[in-house]
């Protein structure tokens, strides 16, 4: 209970720096567009994203100042001679770490897919001073099948679906005027169906009607943003993209990312735990370990930033990138525990 508690105290206090070094940076737009209401709605919504990129550093932190005041007045010293292995230590900042990484995800899950979209409006609006991005014609890909879609009114859209063959050759032409998608289904209307007959003439076809079961949807279209979906649409979103022969890399390391970011959690817990877990009172052991955890909190941060632009380049696989640095400090907070027991 005490590591939770200074696990929020942390978050409230990087927080509150947070929203005052942001408020004097914005504070210059005010008179542009921006007016103090929106400038505190706009850092009312972007806690949720900080909280949830800075999560794991938070619990590096408040660990290792728990772990502090506990050796320095040679609590955890009592705990050891009284024959209390250190699983049994590490049991509540585990629970603690456990309580903040399940935050983070649903942080992730259900607020964050509600204010980022509200967020990205406002800063491109009132700070960038742009138009909302308008979505253009687009080509999409479903095995043999290429569709144009071109956005309507309404979410309608004007549709040409080209079937091809796999040598190439064209095998059916669908052009519709009006269609919209739901549920798995794309329903057209004023359709006319060409296709190519022996002669090498054209047969059109027109019907007043017609429904493709196509699992490329409008949403594809929108192209919304990672973070301002959920684990389970992103999967789905991930998987059609990639079903469609179209990139889905940032939505792939998202994905990992939301079940990566929880468990970075358990292992920053270990690693404060592994500095500041001290059997005496001496400052100068409790400075070094606080020191340490904090810049290695600062590493891990411009680490996992550092991989994400990586990927964005495409030079690093998504797989490795997302989950390297939590390897990677799990080897340390390994390592360093190991060698605090003796072994």
């Amino acid at each position: 209970m005490s590591s939770l508690l200074r696990i929020m105290m942390i978050a409230a206090a990087i927080v509150a720096v947070f929203i005052i070094a942001e408020s004097f940076d914005k504070a210059r737009f005010i008179g542009q567009g921006m007016t103090f209401s929106l400038l505190a709605e706009y850092l009312i919504l972007k806690i949720p994203f900080m909280i949830s990129d800075f999560m794991p550093i938070i619990v590096l932190i408040a660990v290792a100042i728990y772990m502090t005041e506990l050796s320095h007045h040679h609590e955890l010293a009592a705990m050891r001679a009284a024959g209390i292995a250190m699983p049994v230590l590490l049991q509540p900042l585990l629970a603690a770490a456990a309580c903040a990484g399940f935050f983070t995800f649903a942080m992730g899950e259900w607020v964050e897919p509600m204010t980022n979209k509200r967020l990205a409006y406002i800063e491109q609006t009132y700070i960038q001073g742009q138009e909302p991005a308008q979505h253009g014609v687009q080509w999409l890909r479903d095995g043999q099948n290429f569709i144009r879609l071109t956005p309507l009114k309404e979410n309608y859209f004007a549709l040409m679906m080209l079937k091809k063959d796999n040598k190439g050759d064209w095998l059916e032409r669908t052009d519709a005027s009006k269609a919209y998608y739901q549920q798995g289904s794309w329903y057209l209307e004023k359709v006319f169906v060409s296709k190519p007959d022996a002669n090498k003439s054209l047969q059109i076809e027109a019907l007043p009607n017609l429904i493709l079961p196509i699992h490329v949807g409008p949403e594809t279209v929108d192209s919304p943003k990672p973070r301002d979906m959920r684990w389970l649409e992103l999967y789905t979103f991930a998987k059609s993209l990639a079903d469609a022969g179209l990139d889905a890399d940032d939505y792939k390391f998202e994905l990992h990312k939301k079940l990566a970011a929880p468990l970075a959690c358990l292992i920053m817990a270990i690693l404060a735990y592994s500095l500041c877990g001290n059997m005496g009172s001496r400052i100068a052991a409790s400075s070094k370990g606080m020191l340490i955890a904090v810049t290695l909190g600062l590493v891990f941060y411009v680490f996992g930033s550092t991989v994400s632009i990586l990927v964005d380049g495409g030079e690093l696989p998504i797989i490795y990138a997302v989950w390297w640095p939590n390897i990677m400090f799990a080897g340390i907070a390994g390592y360093l525990l190991l060698s605090k027991e003796g072994y």
